[in-house]
């Protein structure tokens, strides 16, 4: 139902049948509303099919976007998985419709002013995954304190290892935990740190992948 301003030939405001009034810019407009019988273009299909494929990921990783996203999200004064969406949107999908696929190199988990992981390798451990940074015996406080973000993504598996509050920066060296069953199989790595007063976060860097058959 539309509202009728200052008389009978005043602004509408609402909906009349498919046709809804608002003010744009001091202005009274209108447009209409309804079932858009039109084909997808292939352009408008790859965007959907790229958005659904990025919010699968996403959310599959929420808990360390949580943390990684959580800090601009305050400041955005929105929530962490938005921000997430936002950071990523245009550059983890690649290639043409219906071939599309992830730019796992492309992902980022963590956005923020501290520094990233300087030169960090990942080496198969029997353990799991033995991540490794440059150090400085003399580096200052309080970045000596910062706490490694590890991440491993198993995509064939729909599996996901963390470890949110690692060893320090200074330490230069921690391991992320993977179960036996899962050390042989195909995965993607990457690492961050977080202050350890928990108020500032490094962008995250992509360690790279392990078990991917050519």
């Amino acid at each position: 139902m539309a509202i009728t301003e200052n008389g009978p030939g005043g602004n509408h405001r609402g909906r009349i049948g498919n046709v809804v009034y608002y003010m744009l810019n001091g202005k009274n407009v209108s447009r209409g509303i309804g079932r858009n019988i039109k084909p997808p273009t292939e352009l408008q299909l790859q965007y959907r099919m790229g958005t659904k494929m990025s919010s699968i990921l996403l959310k599959r990783l929420k808990e360390f976007l949580d943390i990684g996203f959580g800090l601009l999200a305050i400041k955005a004064k929105d929530n962490a998985y938005n921000e997430a969406v936002k950071a990523n949107k245009k550059n983890i999908i690649t290639g043409t419709y219906p071939n599309l696929e992830f730019a796992y190199d492309q992902l980022l988990l963590s956005k923020g002013e501290l520094k990233p992981a300087q030169n960090c390798i990942v080496l198969p451990t029997a353990d799991g995954l033995q991540y490794s940074w440059d150090t400085d015996p003399e580096m200052a406080w309080p970045e000596a304190t910062d706490q490694v973000m590890m991440l491993a993504y198993f995509p064939e598996k729909d599996k996901v290892f963390t470890n949110l509050f690692g060893n320090s920066r200074l330490s230069g060296l921690d391991v992320l935990e993977i179960p036996p069953s899962l050390q042989g199989e195909y995965m993607e790595t990457y690492v961050s740190f977080i202050a350890a007063n928990r108020k500032q976060v490094a962008d995250s860097t992509y360690t790279g992948h392990f078990n991917l058959e050519p």
